[in-house]
């Protein structure tokens, strides 16, 4: 065989295996890993294995979550943008890493640079204590933060999470010294306060709804902007005199970037079935983090470009000074 044709062949050997690669017709052809960036029992985790069980489902591969929560989202959104483009390194975080994170802290990747597939949920942030706390409302809490100065511990979901900034705010705005324990979710967040490692907590909705239910806890205020149907009784800080302190997050599942749009749009299908079907629906509203109207695609990513910009101008506004 002549050195021209085994050069022919050797190429378009070449040329097929990297076709092969960037469609995968017949993708998935192995398990998915989903690395979820909490600790089990959070909003984060929950969502994301209501849409691996369908996931499962739909495709007739395993969707499996892994939970690493140790360094919390950060870590996965940076194993995420080496991973391999092939849809088959998926990652479930919240938005705070990449429209919060990139304006106080020095971030290893890039916060837009991702294939973002859909917002599987919402995060409205709570503040709450133990039923035999002391803190009946919000005022009993701040009163005694400021006779106590650094006496006041408070457990939050994350080092810089959104419901973390707006308490160290108020800290400045009020003139507080507060004690704020991070943890890996708000799981674990919750758990700290029910044994009675912290005085106070404040997590997403996914951390204290069915606790509330259950009354095992009781909500002091919540961030959104206006009083939720779910908690007609309290007050959020914006009424309470903080109305610079509006915040929500969402939930992402993210691809590393440059994902084939074949493989995108797959995934991107089968995640809104997956979030339309009864039991991922049950399961969002009984853990606090159901969307009616979830962003997906190109979409999602312009709509999070814009949170980016926005929550720059609110990072400056506040005038918050991180250690």
């Amino acid at each position: 065989m002549k050195t021209r044709e085994i050069v022919l062949i050797l190429f378009l050997a070449f040329c097929t295996f990297n076709l092969s690669e960037a469609a995968e017709p017949n993708y998935p052809t192995r398990s998915v890993e989903i690395t979820v960036a909490s600790a089990p029992g959070g909003g984060t985790d929950l969502g994301a294995r209501a849409i691996a069980e369908k996931a499962k489902e739909f495709l007739g591969q395993e969707f499996v979550v892994i939970n690493k929560s140790g360094g919390g989202h950060r870590v996965t959104l940076t194993l995420l943008s080496k991973a391999k483009p092939d849809g088959y390194t998926l990652g479930g975080v919240t938005d705070s890493v990449t429209v919060l994170s990139p304006h106080i802290e020095k971030i290893s990747y890039k916060p837009l640079e991702y294939t973002f597939l859909c917002q599987y949920g919402t995060l409205d942030f709570g503040t709450f204590v133990l039923p035999d706390s002391p803190f009946k409302t919000w005022k009993d809490m701040i009163d005694f933060a400021r006779a106590n100065p650094n006496k006041l511990s408070i457990g939050v979901t994350e080092v810089n999470s959104a419901n973390h900034l707006a308490l160290m705010a108020l800290c400045q705005m009020e003139n507080l010294k507060i004690n704020f324990v991070p943890f890996m979710g708000a799981a674990p967040t919750t758990l700290a306060l029910m044994g009675r490692h912290v005085m106070v907590a404040s997590s997403a909705e996914s951390g204290f709804a069915r606790q509330v239910r259950a009354k095992q806890v009781r909500l002091l205020s919540m961030m959104s902007d206006e009083r939720m149907e779910e908690y007609p009784d309290v007050p959020t800080l914006k009424e309470l005199g903080y109305p610079s302190l509006v915040l929500q997050s969402w939930y992402l599942m993210l691809g590393p970037n440059n994902m084939d749009k074949m493989i995108t749009k797959k995934l991107e299908d089968t995640f809104r079935k997956a979030m339309e079907s009864p039991s991922f629906i049950k399961i969002a509203k009984e853990i606090g983090i159901y969307v009616k109207k979830p962003l997906f695609g190109d979409e999602l990513r312009e709509s999070e470009a814009r949170r980016l910009a926005n929550n720059e101008k609110m990072i400056k506004g506040l005038g918050l000074k991180l250690e």
